[in-house]
């Protein structure tokens, strides 16, 4: 049934596109009778496409209507030389739509790092997507330079530019690197470029579209490579559940726009659905009051935000009038205790909600669990499968717990999938079991209901990885990092504490015994962005426990640490 609707809303989503000053680009059935690209998907929402879609959350003055993305899409569209790789190394900004769509119209697929990473990450993100076009800004033009130098392929730097205001020379010389008003022609007449619809025909959905870094269930980052299709089924999903909100949406981003959860909700679901979308670079305390000011009703967050609003309310530094206009908080990202998530439902309107999701950054959002002040649940279900994908346990991995509960390994797999790790045979070969079922890392089991569904449970985590603040930091780059650190001969990551309290702590051999936790914090800091080491742990042991085939034993270090009652 849900899947159904999700396919309704595909075949129908190119005829309802509407005239904006000139023909968009063809109905469905003139683009040889295939599904809409992401592109086309996004512009083909039926409403006054003159509509206020994209609002600066610090300038509501500059805004965006679809006519206006269209437009600047179409002047953008072309700049890139197709099949390139773009990397957009920006903030949020109601500009960063507009230049992924163009990068997608051009037969480009895009890429975007986190805007704090330091040199040595930017370069493992360039150097492994293999990106040929860099858009930075002039603040981090001198640390793109140096990065882009060190690397064997040439990569074009191009310098963000406002394109919403006439171009303005900027303090920082421009070296005479080109701008996005020289790729926005803005000059030239708009019917007089070659039209969108041409392009977008050329533009499958099948063919690759992003390229996003994620841990993977181990080792380095590597980069997941989805297609149009995928993401556009994703937005659809989304779609049908605000299809059945009996309010006017309104909603208000700080999360980053690059990570996968914000991705669709940011760059796709706006433009489609035509609601009043506010962005903010990043969050911090205004966020609350802009939320008063521009009558919010949804929000997408991660646990330490709800934290951080919830003990503002408590404590009294926030009223709690400024979040009654909220309806339908998202949170995703790391693992929603209960106790965070009554804490923050008792600040919020009775008849908001409070929506988890589980996804990652190869699937996008696999579950959703509705919460409300009316509701408990103390088994801690992440909830029920979104359409169009399916979720099952991994019998080869299956064990039974004390109390008769059989869990494993879960399993998913649908259209919204990644196809894979990109340029990576090996480890796309490791992620997926037999029957394109992607191995999700997290143990759990399966509660079917009466009708049919099913509710969904974690208990724990096969992966590697490290969840801190919401962020995904790989215990393989902490370690690398570690390990070139002068004095220390060894290094392993492992993760301590649980939800909000996650964080990494290495255990580390070292040769030369003045070597402190501060001078191993500040080295990795120096190399490694600050959401990965700010609240990272340092231990110094003699030497690791390993196997005979080398391969470090975490968890007996784990072992050591319950030993100490640490791990918290």
């Amino acid at each position: 049934m849900v899947l159904s609707h999700i396919f309704e809303l595909l075949l129908s989503s190119c005829s309802q596109i509407r005239k904006l000053g000139v023909k968009l680009f063809p109905s469905q059935n003139e683009v040889h009778g295939r599904n809409p690209n992401v592109v086309e998907w996004a512009f083909s929402g039926n409403y006054d496409p003159d509509t206020v879609v994209l609002i600066d959350a610090s300038n509501t003055e500059r805004t965006l209507s679809k006519r206006e993305v269209v437009q600047l899409v179409t002047r953008l569209a072309g700049a890139f030389k197709p099949g390139s790789v773009v990397c957009l190394h920006l903030p949020n900004d109601i500009l960063y739509p507009v230049l992924v769509l163009a990068i997608l119209a051009s037969g480009c697929q895009w890429t975007g790092p986190n805007t704090s990473y330091k040199q040595y990450e930017l370069d493992h993100h360039l150097r492994y997507s293999l990106a040929t076009y860099v858009v930075t800004s002039a603040e981090h033009l001198d640390s793109m330079e140096t990065v882009t130098a060190n690397l064997d392929a040439d990569v074009e730097i191009i310098l963000f530019s406002d394109i919403l205001k006439p171009f303005i020379e900027p303090k920082h010389p421009n070296l005479g690197y080109r701008t996005l008003h020289d790729l926005a022609k803005l000059h030239i007449p708009l019917n007089t470029l070659t039209p969108l619809s041409q392009r977008l025909e050329r533009v499958h959905p099948q063919a690759p579209a992003t390229l996003m870094s994620t841990s993977g269930t181990t080792g380095f980052p590597k980069m997941a490579d989805r297609s149009h299709e995928a993401l556009v089924t994703e937005s659809a999903s989304d779609e049908q559940y605000d299809a059945n909100q009996s309010y006017a949406i309104r909603r208000l981003f700080c999360t980053p726009i690059f990570h996968s959860y914000s991705f669709p909700k940011m760059i796709i679901n706006p433009l489609r659905q035509g609601y009043p979308t506010y962005f903010m670079t990043r969050f911090d305390d205004s966020f609350a009051q802009r939320i008063a000011d521009f009558n919010i009703t949804d929000i997408i967050t991660v646990p330490p935000i709800l934290s951080r609003l919830a003990a503002r309310v408590q404590e009294g530094e926030l009223d709690r009038a400024a979040l009654t206009s909220l309806r339908t908080v998202l949170c995703a990202g790391a693992p929603l205790t209960k106790e965070l998530r009554e804490e923050f439902l008792d600040v919020l309107h009775k008849e908001a909600v409070l929506v988890q999701e589980w996804g990652m950054t190869e699937c996008g959002c696999i579950t959703r669990m509705h919460w409300s002040q009316d509701q408990t649940d103390t088994y801690g279900s992440v909830g029920q499968v979104v359409g169009g994908y399916q979720v099952t346990m991994d019998k080869v991995s299956q064990f039974q717990l004390a109390d008769g509960r059989v869990v494993a390994e879960l399993l998913a797999r649908g259209p919204q999938m990644m196809t894979g790790y990109f340029n990576n045979a090996d480890a796309t070969a490791q992620a997926f079991a037999p029957g394109s079922w992607y191995r999700t890392g997290d143990v759990g089991y399966l509660e079917n209901q009466a009708d049919g569904t099913a509710f969904v449970y974690i208990m724990d985590r096969v992966k590697d990885i490290i969840k801190t603040n919401g962020w995904q930091v790989s215990p393989a780059e902490l370690e690398a990092v570690a390990k070139r650190c002068p004095g220390i001969t060894d290094a392993c990551a492992v993760s301590v504490g649980y939800g909000v309290d996650e964080r990494p702590r290495i255990f580390t051999v070292r040769v030369n015994k003045d070597v402190s936790e501060k001078d191993l914090i500040d080295y990795l800091g120096l190399h490694l962005s600050r959401h990965k080491i700010a609240r990272c742990e340092v231990r110094f042991i003699d030497s690791l426990p390993r196997a005979p085939s080398g391969k470090v034993l975490r968890r007996m270090l784990r072992v050591e640490m319950e030993k100490e009652g640490s791990d918290d």
